[in-house]
């Protein structure tokens, strides 16, 4: 069973158990690397704001940013497939 088969059964675990496993939905089907690309731009995109509005104060949101970079590779290193000629995008999400 590889790591995605893992997750999806540890989510229906839980879900099971009555622990909701909120997911991002990309054309109707539940997406983890989604749903981490939303958390962690949401993130880093909160405390750029709270840094500009002066509220964080000297706070270094490289971390948060470095986050939000590493799950958007995920998320399209999922999608995007490429060889030396050409790039193919992964229409099908439940892959």
């Amino acid at each position: 069973m590889d790591i995605i088969g893992k997750v999806k059964e540890l989510v229906q675990k839980m879900n099971e158990a009555g622990i909701p496993v909120p997911l991002v939905r990309l054309n109707g089907a539940p997406t983890i690397t989604g749903t981490m690309v939303f958390l962690s731009f949401t993130t880093a995109w909160l405390g750029q704001l709270g840094k500009m509005a002066k509220i964080l104060g000297p706070v270094d949101l490289t971390q948060a940013n470095y986050l939000f970079g590493i799950c958007l590779a995920a998320y399209l290193g999922r999608k995007m497939q490429g060889n030396k000629d050409n790039v193919t995008i992964d229409k099908d999400e439940t892959k």
